[in-house]
């Protein structure tokens, strides 16, 4: 096992940021952006049946609430995460390439290839696995250093080939640990990630005339446009009255005259 720096974890292997995910087990999972909302991808059975009390937790130990969206099929599930700009999630959703040329050299090879796997403690762990075994969504590897803690919480982990994202954990055999592709992954959810209208400047957004004011009812920060990454203008705190412009069209955010504010934020005075 090789403890990662977040900083090298974040920048040289990871086009999004990994998590940890507690459900109705503990795992992994990654996160994506879209439509300037946070979502996490993670096996199905770490969320269980109910999906209640969702949490993800990134290495730097910052935890956000979940949702979960739905069951994908073969074992895979999407979360929605209320990252409220803490995380980061502004990687877009991949192209879906095909692996099969990759992967049937890594296998044939037998190749080295690692585990990325977020620690309760903090920080981001690796874990050497050689690639043993192909299927058309699915591929196999095992450790090349014997370590039963590497299969604690090991689902939704992500493989990496030469540092690039080849798959999602989905289960342990026995000493083999059986993988989800990632081109498999990319098309089963390149539909919901495809509906991306992306960032629209503040000034082109289509408004809903709404004046009055209203009563922040829990500590939120005004916004340059209504997307939790956007920069932060200046924090509310709980019982401070704000007067509206308007309500984007669509999404959850009040105009107010210094930048945008979250509707739940809020309430009627």
């Amino acid at each position: 096992m090789t403890a990662l720096p977040t900083a090298l974890a974040a920048g040289s292997v990871q086009a999004a940021e990994a998590v940890l995910v507690n459900g109705a087990t503990q795992g992994q999972g990654t996160l994506r952006a879209r439509s300037g909302e946070c979502f996490a991808i993670t096996p199905q059975h770490v969320v269980g049946h109910g999906g209640v009390g969702l949490t993800v937790t990134n290495a730097e130990r910052v935890r956000a609430p979940a949702q979960h969206l739905g069951d994908y099929g073969d074992d895979i599930a999407l979360l929605r995460v209320d990252a409220r700009g803490r995380m980061t999630c502004g990687a877009t959703w991949p192209r879906s390439e095909p692996l099969d040329e990759l992967l049937e050299e890594a296998v044939r090879l037998g190749r080295q290839g690692t585990l990325l796997r977020v620690r309760p403690t903090g920080g981001i762990e690796s874990h050497a696995v050689r690639f043993t075994a192909l299927e058309p969504r699915h591929v196999e590897v095992v450790l090349i250093t014997h370590n039963s803690e590497a299969f604690q919480g090991i689902s939704g982990s992500r493989l990496l080939l030469e540092g690039r994202p080849v798959g999602m954990v989905l289960e342990t055999l026995q000493d083999t640990i059986r993988v989800y592709r990632q081109d498999a992954l990319n098309r089963r959810l390149e539909a919901f990630f495809a509906d991306d209208i992306g960032p629209i400047p503040a000034g082109d957004l289509p408004l809903e005339p709404r004046q009055g004011r209203v009563v922040v009812t829990t500590r939120t920060t005004v916004r340059e446009s209504p997307t939790p990454f956007a920069r932060a203008i200046r924090r509310l705190e709980i019982g401070q009255s704000i007067e509206l412009l308007g309500k984007v069209k669509g999404r959850p955010w009040w105009q107010t005259a210094e930048g945008y504010v979250r509707v739940a934020h809020t309430a009627p005075p």
